[in-house]
């Protein structure tokens, strides 16, 4: 049986519904561990009073959570993934487990990537953010952006999970008056993140974090295909894994373009590690489907 590892992108999550696990789990507690030495500093206690905006600890924290939520399912099931992959921010975790980064490594992309992040984002004359929404069709949202851009303003579509998760970037001035007409029309936002992502308009951060970060970090070649969520190849090379990681920054997150490369791939079964999850009624209409979560790990 062919099965994929698929890493889902970041969703904010309180400590509360992670917590027997992260304590209670071995794996939680080697992952937690070895972040520790890494970022010198205890990664369950900062987790613990985190928000979603503290960019280091949750990102550091989600990586250890789902990669030990993956290890986990490996033991629990007797079984390998032939290939790995991710969306958004969970195309990390999947370049560890497909080996063309080390765990330490790629917690250290992600320390160094988040100076640059914040110094990029902060330096802005106009803030940009992200909002993140649910229950529109495509054609609601693509009605919203035209009104937005009829006034004038900037934004992009950043995400398409399906027909009724969606993701715009624009100015955080933009985004506010655009969450309003989300719930006016019937949807409902999740949350704006501080930052755009997925879009044309960090260019200069993707050439920054090229210049600054990727390349003091070791790529390897992957041990197993990594599905790339940016154009649904599989992907091995060293050096492509790390263009591909970087593209996503700029490049919209389509579903369907995951699903192509799962097909491509021979995938029969997919499992899907996180805290909670969006993904499983997605993949479940087209591949077999394991949720792994902190609580059905713990059962």
């Amino acid at each position: 049986m062919s099965v994929v590892m698929f890493f889902p992108g970041l969703v904010p999550s309180g400590y509360d519904a992670i917590r027997d696990f992260v304590t209670g789990d071995p794996h939680a507690r080697r992952r937690f561990a070895a972040a520790d030495e890494v970022l010198g500093y205890h990664l369950q206690d900062a987790y613990r009073e985190a928000s979603i905006y503290d960019w280091e600890v949750y990102e550091a924290g989600y990586m250890a959570l789902t990669l030990a939520l993956a290890d986990w399912a490996e033991e629990k099931y007797g079984a390998a993934p032939s290939l790995c992959g991710g969306q958004s921010f969970g195309s990390f975790m999947a370049a560890v487990r497909s080996g063309a980064l080390a765990y330490q490594e790629a917690l250290e992309l992600v320390r160094r990537s988040v100076v640059v992040e914040t110094d990029y984002f902060d330096s802005l004359e106009r803030p940009l953010g992200c909002h993140f929404f649910y229950r529109l069709a495509h054609e609601q949202v693509d009605a919203l952006l035209a009104e937005v851009r009829a006034r004038g303003e900037w934004a992009e579509l950043s995400v398409i999970l399906d027909e009724r998760v969606h993701a715009v970037s624009a100015e955080l001035t933009t985004l506010a008056r655009f969450e309003e007409r989300v719930r006016e029309e019937g949807g409902f936002p999740f949350y704006t993140m501080n930052r755009a992502e997925h879009c044309s308009a960090v260019g200069g951060l993707r050439r920054r974090l090229h210049d600054e970060v990727y390349g003091g970090i070791e790529w390897r070649d992957a041990t197993i295909p990594f599905l790339s969520d940016v154009d649904g190849r599989l992907l091995a090379d060293a050096e492509e894994i790390k263009q591909d990681l970087l593209d996503g920054w700029t490049t919209p997150v389509h579903w369907e373009t995951v699903l192509r490369g799962m097909h491509a791939g021979g995938v029969r079964e997919v499992w899907i590690p996180g805290p909670r999850n969006m993904f499983a009624r997605i993949t479940g209409n087209a591949f077999p489907t394991k949720v792994i979560t902190p609580k059905g790990a713990t059962r």
